[in-house]
């Protein structure tokens, strides 16, 4: 799409109207590994993706796919994205205290004679 037109701008806006401003997803692991998703928000809209970063592009799509977004619109559609504490429930990132205090215990106990 070279320009903008109010037209443009208006379709534009309808269809982001019908994204809400956040959405329920169902994750698991497979047994192979992969990061499968249901997207519980919209009935029937399923993904799955070898990487849970690739995951949460792949939800992005499929939500884009559930509303049938015509492809010169896609760029203004809005992404959702996982929160960090969701990210490192997966361990995939990121760690947010590099710096942790412990408490090491002495087991020598002492010289025997």
């Amino acid at each position: 799409m070279k320009k903008i037109t109010k037209e443009n701008i208006k379709k534009i806006n309808e269809l982001r109207s019908l994204f809400p401003n956040k959405i329920t997803v169902r994750v698991h692991r497979s047994n192979n590994g992969k990061y499968c998703a249901e997207v519980i928000t919209f009935t029937g809209c399923f993904t799955e993706s070898d990487t849970f970063s690739g995951l949460i592009e792949m939800v992005n799509d499929a939500v884009r796919t559930y509303f049938e977004i015509p492809e010169k619109y896609l760029s203004f559609m809005p992404d959702y994205l996982a929160s960090i504490e969701v990210a490192q429930h997966f361990n995939v990132f990121p760690v947010l205290e590099e710096t942790k205090e412990l408490n090491l215990i002495n087991t020598d106990g002492g010289i025997k004679s």
